[in-house]
């Protein structure tokens, strides 16, 4: 019979799935229409220094098959098709010239089609920006005119042509180091846990940026993953970019959280699609809150944007193209990875053993998932802070297999509490 030690554990955090903190889309409610003039110059006169795309990684995880296509599925139109086409023709040649705004032109794009309007334009910049998130020079500004049946749009790059290319190069090489690393034998989920930790270690959030303006790289995958600085929209582009590139379907979702704009991610995960934010799961004490959440559990704190064709404005109004049904918890973190009690009459064994492994891992935390008859007050009192102190019981059980060094600290044991997931973190120290 072991003993526990009549010790309480200590509280490091009490969560409700609560984040204090925004970020902003772009400056996407200011600028994204960008300066629009009634004239444009016609002729594409200007010196582009053309970029090479993106080159294939070295993973046995790499899809080279596979095309990030929501956006361009969306459109309707064939001229809507045509300019989205263009547009991808277009990011890959840019100028040496900045402009008044201190941003490069890229190739035109012609419409010949005199019903294209703005909105149809505005539509199409953004699907090529949901499939294309390694695109992370392409600004959120343009200018556009209309004469007889054409439409010509000019976007434009925050960077020069030749920054552009050297800037790639470093991207590409960064993106094949992380594929590269990759372990082996990794299904869907554990995957997407690895990339998810792996943007989250290399990058920390950008406080204080609200626009691009001296700031466009934490807006980016490159800012992400190469400068190791980004806002929410950064931290996205990454996953998207990343997870599609072994195989997992990954897109852009815009909402809001306390009014103010945020983005996140949509994945496919064995079928089901959830929420995932990286952004928000890469804060202190985070632990996967927001790794792989359904539609009811991520608008607790998060306010999903209208569809497209649902909001007044599409030229100002944040919204989505592509956003699906996410109704499953399959494969949540807390679903997938926490020692499961239903009974604390019968659970003895299995929380012996799965501590011994995590002892052996020298894991840090130890997830706990109560089931939804017992109630989570009164588990963590039982477990941590009260007769029979389940927790401290089941460690010291646990250190009698435990080779020297792999024991645990029961004299040092706090907790995080998601009563949201029904879930407690155990904090691991060892002696």
């Amino acid at each position: 019979m072991y003993f526990a030690k009549k010790a309480a554990a200590a509280l490091l955090c009490i969560s409700t799935l609560a984040f204090s903190g925004g970020c902003f889309l772009n400056n996407a409610l200011e600028n994204a229409r960008g300066q629009l003039f009634e004239t444009i110059n016609f002729d594409d006169d200007s010196a582009y220094t053309k970029i090479p795309e993106t080159e294939s990684v070295n993973s046995p995880y790499y899809t080279s098959n596979s095309v990030i296509s929501k956006g361009y599925d969306f459109l309707k139109t064939e001229s809507q098709k045509q300019c989205y086409t263009s547009i991808g023709e277009a990011v890959y040649k840019i100028s040496e010239t900045a402009n008044e705004f201190n941003l490069y032109p890229i190739g035109k794009v012609t419409i010949q089609d005199k019903e294209f309007t703005e909105k149809d334009m505005e539509l199409c910049i953004k699907a090529y920006s949901l499939d294309h998130p390694a695109v992370f020079w392409l600004a959120n500004r343009y200018t556009y005119g209309a004469a007889g049946n054409q439409f010509v749009v000019q976007l434009y790059s925050f960077i020069s042509g030749t920054d552009c290319r050297t800037q790639m190069i470093t991207f590409n090489d960064t993106v094949n180091e992380i594929m590269s690393s990759i372990p082996n034998g990794l299904n869907q989920y554990h995957l997407e846990k690895y990339i998810h930790n792996v943007i989250a270690d290399k990058s920390v959030y950008a406080e204080g940026i609200s626009t691009t303006d001296g700031h466009w790289e934490e807006f980016s995958a490159y800012g992400a993953l190469v400068k190791g600085s980004a806002v929410c929209e950064g931290y996205s582009h990454a996953a998207a970019l990343l997870l599609n590139k072994v195989g997992i379907e990954c897109y852009y979702i815009n909402g809001f959280s306390d009014s103010n704009p945020h983005m996140w991610n949509s994945v496919k995960i064995d079928g089901n699609w959830y929420h995932l934010d990286i952004t928000w799961d890469d804060s202190e004490n985070a632990y996967y809150h927001y790794f792989n959440l359904s539609d009811k559990v991520i608008k607790r704190d998060h306010v999903i944007a209208e569809r497209f064709e649902n909001v007044p404005n599409s030229t100002t109004d944040i919204y989505n193209i592509f956003l699906p049904k996410c109704d499953s918890d399959s494969a949540n973190f807390f679903v997938v990875e926490s020692t499961f009690i239903d009974d604390f009459s019968d659970c003895r064994e299995v929380m012996v053993n799965d501590l011994i492994e995590a002892g052996n891992n020298h894991d840090t935390e130890f997830t706990v998932r109560f089931d939804s008859s017992i109630d989570f007050n009164e588990a963590i009192k039982e477990m941590f802070n009260a007769e029979p102190y389940y927790m401290f019981s089941y460690m010291a059980e646990a250190n009698e297999q435990l080779d020297d060094g792999d024991k645990f600290n029961d004299e040092n044991v706090s907790i995080i509490m998601l009563e949201s997931f029904n879930s407690v973190v155990v904090k691991l120290a060892y002696k």
